[in-house]
């Protein structure tokens, strides 16, 4: 299949080829730091990502660059630790549970919005608002946050139908606050040009659509997240993998954020001196969808022997080592080990071409089947699965998707019978966050679930007994192992390249925290 695009695998071999072009940058680079004509600032922190932004509000569904940079602008009421691997208070100074099914927080003083606006109660419900209008709480799905209740300006209770403790999970991701009367004032479009919060930094200018510029918030509270080391922060969108990396090795950008470098490049650019690299295991696990509904029209997956077929004839290990460099831990669970609800008491599907053509036989496909497979990103990735998955008969044409809203809007239309995707659940550190999105039969991404499973998600979404809950989220991944609904791949890094003098560490969550970057330089 001819392809217009650059893909990583050809990658290596551009590399090669244009080896002496990027020594010359680097030898240049060298020559202009020794001679102090480097325009490196202590000041200033650019970081590369490897796609436009559209927006910097939450939509319809949402993108993980929109919602890490509103964890740098705007607060949460509760806060995740990186370093505790907990959840504190933040624009919340304390809270606590009533009943069962609410949580009431006693919120902070003092703090204002950049725009001068006053936190307070009104502010968490017209933020809670905004969610429910853009529906983001139901594509989670998460709508079991009913409503927040003010009790005096300073006190809120938020209602929920789930126990409180995976509700303190999406509030403190999601329920970003916001300030009520801009929010009003301008709308959710021009919002999401010119936001608005209480975080470390503030919006500045994006007068350049491939930059977006920010500046520390000189009335930051500080809280758990502490006030920004480096003032001013630039966010450069570069979709070009040779011009991003050229950027970073020649000091025109200091972090190539996780997600934005390819296994592939590492070993080059651990070759430079002037560059270094910082990895964390992530929640993001990385999968194959079949259609086992006939949602779209497509008879093969209905079959179970054709979704057991699916899962034998991929070789996760071969995957992981060959293309990703090792970057990455084969998966059998649809849930990695980060989850509350994990186990690893599943049904693990070995590499066996020979059982799959096998299997496909005794579906009635003794000569396999075609069939589209969708994807949006990880296309040396996808090339080696269509690879498998041709061996024993199946043929894939591929099919690309430029932007996650394009692809949901193929999977929820019914448009699409076999796909590769990743999810990170929303840095949610429960089962529940994935199952839910992709196993409730009401859900518009299930294509493919049990009833069962789906009593057992409901139970467990109102238990309030962890143990009880834990064995329940078990039990769904057990089921749905056996029902073969997915091909779980690998479990992702988050892996950023960047200045040797920056100080900075990706995040198991995925979430980048640029307020605690520093530089180590003079």
């Amino acid at each position: 299949m001819k392809r217009l695009w650059l893909t990583q695998r050809s990658f290596t071999l551009v590399i090669w080829l244009f080896k002496p072009l990027f020594i010359m940058s680097l030898v240049l680079w060298l020559v202009f730091q020794a001679m102090g004509v480097c325009c490196a600032k202590n000041d200033t922190l650019i970081v590369a990502y490897k796609s436009h932004i559209k927006t910097l509000g939450f939509s319809n569904p949402t993108t993980r660059k929109a919602f890490v940079l509103a964890h740098n602008w705007a607060d949460t009421l509760v806060y995740r630790d990186p370093e505790k691997m907990a959840l504190v208070p933040c624009l919340a100074e304390s809270y606590r549970s009533v009943g069962t099914n609410c949580i009431q927080f006693r919120l902070r003083k003092g703090i204002q919005f950049h725009n001068g606006e006053p936190f307070n109660a009104d502010a968490v419900k017209a933020s809670f608002d905004y969610l429910r209008d853009v529906e983001l709480m139901s594509s989670l799905p998460y709508g079991f946050l009913k409503g927040v209740d003010i009790l005096d300006e300073y006190t809120v209770r938020i209602n929920t139908a789930v126990p409180y403790s995976i509700a303190l999970e999406v509030i403190a991701n999601i329920l970003l606050i916001y300030p009520p009367k801009y929010l009003k004032e301008v709308g959710w479009e021009a919002f999401g040009k010119h936001p608005v919060g209480t975080g470390p930094y503030r919006f500045k200018d994006w007068s350049n659509p491939s930059e977006i510029v920010f500046e520390a918030n000189p009335q930051y509270f500080g809280g758990p997240k502490g006030k920004p080391m480096i003032p001013n922060l630039r966010i450069v969108m570069i979709p070009e993998e040779l011009v991003r990396m050229e950027a970073l090795l020649t000091g025109q950008v200091d972090l190539v954020r996780g997600g934005s470098v390819a296994p592939d490049q590492i070993h080059f650019l651990k070759a430079n001196p002037g560059i270094k690299i910082s990895k964390a295991e992530t929640m993001r696990i990385f999968f194959l969808i079949m259609d086992a509904t006939g949602k779209t029209k497509t008879p093969f997956f209905k079959d179970k022997r054709v979704r057991k077929a699916m899962n034998h004839a991929i070789d996760k290990q071969t995957l992981v080592k060959k293309v990703l460099k090792g970057y990455a831990k084969t998966a059998h669970s649809v849930v990695t080990p980060l989850h509350f609800g994990y186990t690893k008491d599943v049904v693990n599907y070995p590499y066996d071409p020979a059982k799959a053509k096998e299997l496909l036989k005794e579906a009635g496909y003794p000569n396999g089947f075609e069939v589209d497979l969708y994807f949006i990103r990880d296309e040396s990735v996808v090339e080696e699965i269509a690879e498998y998955l041709r061996r024993v008969g199946i043929k894939t044409n591929l099919v690309i998707k430029k932007r996650w809203r394009d692809l949901y809007g193929e999977i929820v239309g019914g448009n699409a019978p076999l796909i590769f995707l990743p999810t990170g659940g929303y840095s949610i550190f429960d089962a529940g966050a994935v199952l839910n999105l992709y196993f409730l039969m009401n859900s518009p991404r299930c294509l493919g679930s049990t009833w069962e499973v789906d009593r057992i998600l409901k139970q467990a979404d109102q238990t309030t007994d962890v143990g009880h809950r834990h064995g329940l989220l078990a039990r769904a991944q057990k089921i749905i192992s056996e029902e073969a609904f997915w091909v779980p791949l690998y479990y992702g890094n988050s892996i950023a390249a960047m200045n040797k003098d920056l100080n900075f560490n990706t995040s198991y969550d995925e979430i980048d925290r640029y307020f605690n970057a520093f530089w180590s330089r003079e």
